[in-house]
């Protein structure tokens, strides 16, 4: 049961971090009509996961504390259907090229920062 309580208490605090940074922080930077603040939580979220990831396997992190990172405030804070919808919004505003450069660079961030990060948490 207590499983469930860390990943709902850190899902909840995930998406709150989300919404704050997309909607605040980082709305202003908008960089040619490009969807930057998603990108950067999905990139930002995918370095914490791999560095999580990299101490997980050195077994420095227990059971509760990665299923609140990971599977709770992770999980909640790099929704990527939030990544889907602004994909979605550049296809009906007909910006294909941005939609191209988006699509390309949240995944080849994404997948390189988290390496980045995994070798770093190890």
């Amino acid at each position: 049961m207590l499983q469930y309580i860390l990943i709902a208490f850190g899902g909840s605090l995930g998406s709150l971090a989300r919404y704050y940074l997309s909607n605040s922080l980082l709305k202003n930077f908008i960089f040619f009509d490009f969807p930057v603040a998603i990108l950067a939580v999905n990139i930002l979220g995918s370095f914490v996961f791999g560095i999580i990831m990299g101490i997980i396997e050195n077994n420095l992190i227990s059971e509760n504390i990665k299923n609140f990172l990971l599977f709770g405030f992770l999980a909640a804070f790099t929704t990527f259907s939030t990544f889907a919808w602004e994909a979605i919004t550049l296809i009906h505003s007909e910006m294909y090229i941005k939609l191209i450069m988006y699509c390309l660079l949240s995944v080849s961030l994404s997948v390189i920062f988290c390496l980045i990060g995994y070798h770093l948490g190890k």
